[in-house]
C-alpha cells in the first residue's frame, strides 16, 4: 500500500512524511524534489518562471505516471497537485492527476490553521512567492474543499509534533 499526503503549502507534509518513513520503513518520494531533478536542478521557482505553471502541472502529471505501479512508499505532494490551469489560467481540479494518485494509494489530507501556514510560506524563497497574504487566503479558500473531497483521511496537524501526527496516520489506516 502506497501513502499519499496532500495538503497546503507550509503544512508540514515534507516532514510528517519523512517521521511516517521511519515508522513504516517506507521509503518517501517528493514530487517537488522529482521536478527539481527532471528540469535538471531548477528550483520550482525556476522551473516556473522559465516554463510556466501550466508545463509545471504536466511535469507533476508525468511524475505521477512514473509512479502508477509503485509499492510501499509514501508519496509526499506539493500543494498544487490536485490542480491545473484551464485554457484561461483558472486553476482548476485535475481529475486526470486525481485518478493517478487514487490509483496509486490512499490519499491523506494534513490540514493546520491558517494564520500557522501563512507564516510558515510568506518569504519561503524555495518556492514561488506568495508573499500576499490575501492572495494565499483566496487559494487556501479554492483548494480546501478540493483537497477534501479528494482524501480519502483527514489528520489534523495542529498542536501536534511530526511523530505524534504520523503514528496517528498510521493507526487510521491500521498499519
Amino acid at each position: 500500500m502506497n501513502l499519499i499526503l496532500i495538503g497546503p503549502r507550509g503544512v508540514g507534509k515534507s516532514k510528517v512524511s519523512r517521521s511516517l518513513s521511519k515508522l513504516l520503513q517506507f521509503p518517501v518520494v517528493s514530487t517537488d524534489s522529482v521536478a527539481v531533478y527532471e528540469e535538471g536542478g531548477l528550483s520550482i521557482p525556476e522551473i516556473v518562471n522559465k516554463h510556466g505553471w501550466k508545463h509545471f502541472r504536466e511535469l507533476e502529471y508525468q511524475i505521477l505516471k512514473k509512479l502508477e505501479y509503485a509499492h510501499n512508499l509514501i508519496l509526499d505532494c506539493g500543494g498544487g497537485i490536485l490542480f491545473d490551469l484551464a485554457e484561461d489560467e483558472t486553476e482548476i481540479i485535475s481529475q486526470r492527476k486525481l485518478h493517478l494518485l487514487r490509483k496509486i494509494g490512499k490519499i491523506i489530507l494534513l490540514e493546520r490553521d491558517f494564520d500557522e501556514l501563512v507564516g510558515k510560506v510568506i518569504g519561503d524563497k524555495t518556492r514561488p512567492d506568495l508573499s500576499n497574504k490575501k492572495a494565499y487566503s483566496e487559494i487556501l479558500t479554492k483548494r480546501l474543499p478540493l483537497y477534501r473531497e479528494a482524501a480519502h483521511h483527514i489528520c489534523q496537524a495542529d498542536g501536534k509534533s511530526k511523530e505524534e501526527i504520523a503514528k496517528e496516520i498510521k493507526k487510521l489506516l491500521l498499519l
